[in-house]
């Protein structure tokens, strides 16, 4: 086979392989429409009711001001708004929390990506604005994969594996980026695992590890600097997910799982090291604490949107050798 065979033998493949990775998604939501009824949702309990809440169909740029999500199609801006101790502070337990699960994914292949537009909102400090987050406004974002999605998957447990960011700096001690692999491990993994892409150092998990620097600092929208001026001025902290939209996706190939941000890794564990509840998928939002507030500001500001869920297998290694073997004996074929 000549030079100018094996090129477009690879055209071939690629082309093949292209076909593979946009076939129907396994799972998808894009939220433009109220699809609450597809999950479970949890919410820590308040001492009269629910402490947070979950809004499907939400229009996030009618009311916040944000533009459409990286992965939307024709410029919708409707998306799944989750937002914690709220409606007031939680009671019985570590911190505030809401999660919502699917509840009607029965299988998924050995090797599968989850991927999801997230952005995170918050009120700012009147002293500092975005560079810090006023009352209430300190809070991450969870992702979830392993799940049985029949208990709330929170700071204080989960099964299967869950991933953890904070908009603004205020991941404290316990750093901006964490995973909890089970109800057994440390919770979260200490910053000197060797899960962490930015090293086994104490920074590894904070958002002033230079590694993190890919997050560079953004500004509210317009919406949000002209009606609440007092508080959503300045930038977010570098290494920092507030304020725009970032695509998380969590990775499972043969031997891990890959949590990533906007396509830079951020956590490897081993499949081994993950216990398993089920099949499901979860979305999330935790406090630092339990504080709660009604302040009109704080529950207009403090706000996590999740856009565009989606879920699609991962060709094999093995059958990615094949697609290739098989367009090279094709055209071998018709050389012949």
């Amino acid at each position: 086979m000549n030079r100018t065979s094996l090129v477009l033998a690879g055209i071939a493949a690629s082309a093949v392989l292209q076909q593979a990775a946009h076939a129907a998604p396994l799972y998808s939501d894009d939220f433009d429409t109220d699809t609450s009824t597809n999950y479970n949702v949890f919410v820590t309990a308040g001492a009269t009711g629910p402490s947070s809440d979950a809004t499907f169909a939400y229009d996030y740029n009618a009311q916040l001001g944000i533009p459409t999500a990286p992965n939307s199609t024709g410029g919708t801006t409707k998306g799944l708004r989750l937002r914690v101790d709220n409606l007031q502070s939680s009671v019985g337990t570590v911190v505030g929390a809401v999660s919502v699960a699917t509840k009607n994914i029965s299988s998924l292949p050995a090797q599968y990506v989850l991927s999801v537009d997230v952005w995170s909102n918050y009120i700012g400090s009147t002293g500092t604005g975005l560079a810090s987050s006023g009352s209430n406004g300190s809070t991450g974002v969870t992702v979830g994969v392993a799940t049985a999605g029949t208990t709330i998957q929170y700071i204080a447990g989960n099964d299967g594996m869950l991933v953890e960011a904070f908009g603004d700096n205020g991941g404290g001690a316990n750093g901006a980026y964490r995973v909890y692999t089970n109800n057994t491990s440390p919770r979260p993994t200490p910053a000197n695992s060797t899960y962490y892409a930015a090293g086994t150092g104490t920074t590894s998990a904070s958002n002033t590890d230079p590694y993190y620097n890919f997050l560079t600092a953004k500004t509210a929208p317009s919406a949000q600097t002209t009606s609440n001026a007092s508080t959503q001025f300045g930038s977010t902290a570098v290494g920092t997910i507030g304020f725009a939209w970032h695509t998380f996706t969590i990775t499972k190939d043969a031997t891990n799982y890959i949590w990533a941000i906007d396509g830079t890794t951020i956590t490897t564990v081993p499949i081994a090291n993950i216990t398993a509840g089920g099949t499901q998928v979860s979305l999330g939002n935790d406090d630092t604490g339990l504080t709660g507030s009604s302040v009109a500001a704080n529950q207009l500001l403090n706000a996590e949107i999740f856009d565009n869920l989606t879920i699609n297998a991962v060709p094999e290694p093995s059958a990615l050798a094949l697609i290739g073997l098989g367009s090279l004996l094709g055209l071998r074929r018709r050389r012949k």
